[in-house]
């Protein structure tokens, strides 16, 4: 089973390389078990958009690209293009939700992932990959949502260079210089570029200027046969300047982030049945504001070490099993200096009992210096009927939540209420089930899964009192547990000689005890590929939700059209439009500054290869 394994994982990479259909091979996750494995592979639910697919639709930031994977939104509720980003994975917030690049986790529980999300961009990279449900075995605190993840890719072949360029509506430019190909053993890839955007402001808020320099640089050196090292960084520096008016004058404000990543990963295949892997990672997000002469400065830096291993025990028989440590610091204008660390051990195996029957399932204690250790688990079990192209496979979990450091202790922003110190704060815990069924119909994949979570000791804000004059509060445990649940449904697939080319996304949310998310979320994508020519359309639904903020907002619904055309070998023109019909729309409203989605908007753009 073993050789069958590996001639499989053989096929699965030539076939990605060449388009195959779905329906002949599925595609490849790192993220699931954090090396490269089919998706049938495992128990969890992952979605993986290819680069190939990301540029047909030509989606190229990172909150974007989500609402195709079934329950799963990405969006900005504090505004729009280069403010906060938010991902809502089967109904819980961001801050249950990991992002991995490179094999490098990016954030935690006192930093989240806000100012990535609404930097990030998806340059240079191999796939996109949406892990869901409770992951906290593999990825530790805070990964009980799911987890998001992507790689910087390497070139291969010869040398080859790519120059785009595009413009239009709301002063809104990219272009981008980029470079790959391999040179003896070593392997590499780069790119640079700019993007810029005005927005399409509103009444209460007149300016929303938002510019991003970026870049991405990966070399991968083939030092044996057995042993690669691959160094990668992304970076970006961004800055927002806006001027809103509550109807008490305007005011301005000037946002300064800059965001690195270095990894550097190294893959050893120490036998023909264990391959180790160790990464080296160093992130930095540093945020400069001003709001009308208020300064906010912070810090964040981030060091972390993962060992992980796969061993084959027996043909039938697989263990992943890895070390983690990680060491965190944050400092703030407000004077906050906080520095801790975490050091988590785990263990997963995965057990072909039979041809059909898979049943994998893992173990993680994690400490943290400040919080204490915790422990996560899962379980799970898929069952293939032979002929049929059905799976179904059920899964429980229970992952964990930290409290966040800065929501522990006093502290006055000097903006509204001051916030109380509160060290009884205790860790949350999340535990999850799901129960799914997978049927390919010959170039046709439809996915259907029913989700539950349980949050135990739910982190919230707690009531505002006010002693003598000054308002304040304190985070609590919530009494009780906080359910979540839904279905999610995806379809994807091929027609023809693989011309037409579609996915869909469907979300229903039964019960969203944790926060106001959408009831439901439809999401689809249908194009048509040629050998010289591409068209689509986009349609994303939403039906009202107020994700935790003062007012819920309506209904939507938006369709986005797109196309390219091969003029010569080189030489490519493409174009899209978004909100087509021009629906007027609101993504949040908090009560003081509703957020206006953006109208229609015209892009074009060309792409020079060489």
């Amino acid at each position: 089973m073993l050789k069958n394994k590996a001639a499989q994982l053989g096929l699965v990479l030539a076939g990605s390389s060449l388009g195959m259909a779905q329906d002949e091979l599925p595609p490849l996750s790192v993220t699931a078990t954090r090396f490269a494995a089919p998706v049938n592979e495992t128990t969890s639910a992952v979605t993986v958009f290819s680069l190939e697919e990301l540029e047909r639709m030509q989606e190229t930031r990172l909150t974007d690209a989500l609402a195709l994977a079934p329950g799963v939104q990405g969006l900005s509720t504090a505004g729009l293009t280069g403010n906060l980003g938010t991902v809502i994975v089967r109904g819980l917030r961001t801050s249950y939700v990991q992002t991995v690049v490179d094999g490098v986790r990016i954030t935690d529980s006192t930093n989240g992932l806000n100012n990535f999300l609404g930097a990030g961009h998806l340059g240079n990279i191999t796939s996109l990959e949406i892990l869901r449900g409770p992951q906290s075995v593999l990825y530790g605190s805070g990964a009980a949502g799911g987890v998001i993840g992507y790689d910087t890719q390497v070139g291969e072949g010869d040398p080859s260079f790519e120059v785009l360029g595009e413009a239009g509506s709301y002063g809104t430019y990219r272009t981008s210089l980029s470079a790959q190909g391999k040179v003896g053993d070593l392997a590499y890839s780069l790119e640079a570029g700019f993007f810029r955007t005005d927005n399409d402001t509103f009444e209460q808020l007149t300016r929303h200027d938002y510019e991003q320099y970026f870049e991405t640089l990966a070399l991968e050196w083939s030092v044996r046969e057995d042993l690669r090292i691959k160094l990668s960084y992304r970076g970006s520096q961004n800055e927002l300047n806006t001027t809103q008016d509550f109807g008490f004058g305007p005011s301005d404000a000037q946002i300064e982030t800059d965001l690195n990543l270095i990894a550097l990963n190294a893959i050893y295949d120490v036998r023909p049945d264990w391959t180790t892997r160790l990464t080296v990672g160093y992130y930095d997000e540093s945020y400069d504001a001003d709001f009308g002469g208020f300064p906010v400065v912070t810090d964040y830096e981030r060091f972390t070490l993962n060992w992980n291993n796969r061993v084959n025990l027996r043909d039938d028989l697989e263990l992943i099993a890895g070390l983690e440590y990680s060491d965190s610091s944050y400092q703030s204008s407000a004077g906050r200096d906080l520095d801790y660390d975490t050091l988590g051990v785990y263990s997963k195996a995965s057990w072909h009992a039979t041809d059909a029957l898979l049943v994998d399932g893992g173990v993680r204690y994690e400490d943290h210096n400040v919080f204490g250790g915790d422990t996560a688990w899962d379980l799970g079990a898929a069952y293939s009927f032979e002929g049929t192209g059905t799976r179904v496979k059920a899964r429980f979990s229970e992952a964990f939540r930290t409290p966040r450091l800065i929501d522990s202790e006093a502290f006055n922003s000097g903006f509204g209420a001051q916030q109380r110190a509160n060290p009884d704060l205790e860790t949350e815990e999340i535990l999850g089930f799901e129960l799914g069924v997978e049927q390919d119909f010959g170039g046709h994949l439809l996915e259907v899964t029913f989700f539950q979570q349980e949050l135990q000791d739910a982190i919230a804000r707690g009531p505002t009192t006010t002693v003598g004059g000054v308002a304040s509060y304190e985070s609590i445990n919530l009494p009780g547990i906080s359910r979540v649940s839904g279905f999610e449904m995806g379809l994807s697939g091929t027609l023809g000689q693989d011309e037409l080319r579609y996915r869909i996304a469907w979300t229903e949310q039964t019960k969203e005890e944790s926060l106001d998310v959408p009831d439901r979320q439809i999401d689809a994508d249908l194009s048509y590929v040629t050998a010289n020519w591409s068209a689509g359309v986009g349609v994303s639904y939403v039906d009202g939700a107020s994700y935790g903020l003062a007012n819920s907002v309506g209904d939507r619904g938006v369709i986005r059209v797109y196309g390219s055309y091969q003029v010569t070998e080189a030489l490519s023109l493409y174009g899209r439009v978004e909100n087509l019909l021009d629906k007027d729309y609101l993504v949040s409203d908090d009560g003081f500054l509703p957020i206006e989605g953006q109208g229609r908007s015209f892009m074009i753009g060309a792409r020079l290869e060489w």
